[in-house]
Order: structure tokens, then sequence, then C-alpha cells
């Protein structure tokens, strides 16, 4: 645990009660705890947003009858890039690109 033996805990958490007090320092622990739940709970939902982005995308055109696929405008004005490039990919070479331009 960060490289905190169980001796230099307790001795922490003596220094701890001398310097606030026994008033202060359960209210203290208890805005810790809170700010560690909070900063856990953070954490949780920016992995989980992480790992679950590529559900956000917007999905491939569908297929209408007779085998012609729909065209959206943004795909035909958007610059062809290599095969297989995900959304992600292309938005942040056309942001590069447009960075160039000034």
């Amino acid at each position: 645990m960060l490289g905190i033996g169980g001796e230099e805990l307790v001795f922490v958490l003596f220094l701890a009660l001398l310097v606030l007090g026994p008033e202060r320092l359960p209210k203290l622990a208890r805005d810790v705890g809170r700010f560690v739940g909070d900063l856990r709970r953070t954490s949780d939902e920016l992995r989980e947003d992480f790992l679950n982005a590529d559900k956000y995308l917007e999905p491939s055109a569908p297929a209408l009858p007779g085998g012609a696929a729909t065209e959206t405008p943004a795909a035909e004005s958007a610059p062809s890039g290599p095969p297989g490039e995900s959304t992600f990919d292309r938005e942040m070479r056309e942001a590069r690109e447009r960075l160039r331009e000034t």
C-alpha cells in the first residue's frame, strides 16, 4: 500500500490525532472517504465510457433493396482515407489537416 507499512500508518494516524484532535479527525476521515468514493465512481464511469465508445459510433449505412447502399452527404464530402479507417481516426486526420491549414 504505497510503500507504507503498518507501523508507519499507525504513526501517521497518531500524529493526525494529536494535530487535529478527536473532534475534527472523524470529520476529516469521513470527508476523505467521500472524496475517494467519488473518485472511484468517476474513474469507473470514465473507464466504462472508454470501453464502450465503439457502441456510440454511427452504424454503417443500411443496404437498400437491390444491393444499393444509402450515401450520406458527409460521406460524399469526406476526403478518402485508408481502407478500414474508423470514424475516430478519420475525424482526427481531418482535425490535423485543418490545423496544418491555419
